[in-house]
């Protein structure tokens, strides 16, 4: 009686393991948020993709995905991501837990500054980013923790109607609880900056370091940048926060 009772439980587990591992992906369309939409959807739940993804009626590409099952026994849901808008994409393994905790390990990314990707900044900035981290942690939509290169190219203005030029930010490891702290430098544009920008908690940023104008410097952007304090060598020293 035993042996029946524990082939038995065998089988309704071997059963259960074969139906989560071959579940449609079209059955999660139900489930799905009500900001995120799916043209369609392929695979299973565990290995799938979804064409015409959209966040908020915004098409942001085609998803496809890879459940990593060991998250599961940390109670996390995780796994390998690659969401393509033709020539843009975001990609990397991404992990979520409770309490609004995302961590993302060799994120790889290159896209426009516009919705929906970075919603915040594309409502008075156009331009790229583009993305080589390996690690981040985001904690209720802060970033506390972040290890890579961030570039953004070919920055504008919409609001002021200037070119603000590109930039390189470089994020070491720090230490737990500490603000991320990148070395932030001009890769071209009207001006040259050489200093630090911090991720604060707020969320938000703190920006310091020296500037030195060019030739090429509009003049309301220099007509702006007297405010701050001149070096002897000519560069300002610069200041500056904000939120996002």
């Amino acid at each position: 009686m035993k042996r029946v009772l524990r082939i038995s439980i065998l089988a309704i587990i071997a059963f259960a393991v074969i139906l989560l591992v071959r579940l449609p992906a079209s059955w999660l369309k139900g489930f799905l948020p009500p900001e995120v939409a799916c043209g369609e959807i392929s695979g299973t739940a565990w290995n799938g993709a979804c064409t015409g993804f959209a966040y908020n009626g915004a098409p942001a590409g085609d998803l496809t995905w890879l459940v990593h099952p060991g998250a599961l026994f940390r109670l996390k849901l995780g796994g390998y991501v690659d969401l393509t808008r033709g020539r843009d994409f975001v990609r990397g393994d991404v992990e979520v837990g409770r309490n609004d905790v995302l961590v993302a390990t060799n994120l790889q990314a290159q896209m426009p500054l516009d919705r929906p990707f970075l919603p915040q900044l594309a409502s008075n900035y156009t331009g790229n980013i583009s993305v080589n981290l390996s690690h981040l942690r985001v904690e209720n939509n802060v970033v506390v923790a972040i290890e890579g290169q961030v570039q953004a190219t070919d920055l504008y203005s919409q609001r002021d109607r200037v070119a603000l030029g590109s930039y390189s930010a470089t994020f070491p490891k720090t230490a737990p609880g500490s603000d991320p702290v990148g070395q932030l430098t001009t890769l071209g544009g009207p001006i040259d900056f050489n200093g630090t920008i911090k991720l604060t908690r707020a969320p938000g940023w703190e920006l310091a370091g020296n500037l030195r104008v060019k030739p090429e410097t509009p003049p309301a952007f220099r007509d702006q940048l007297r405010y701050f304090p001149e070096n002897p060598d000519g560069t300002r020293q610069v200041g500056l926060e904000g939120t996002f």
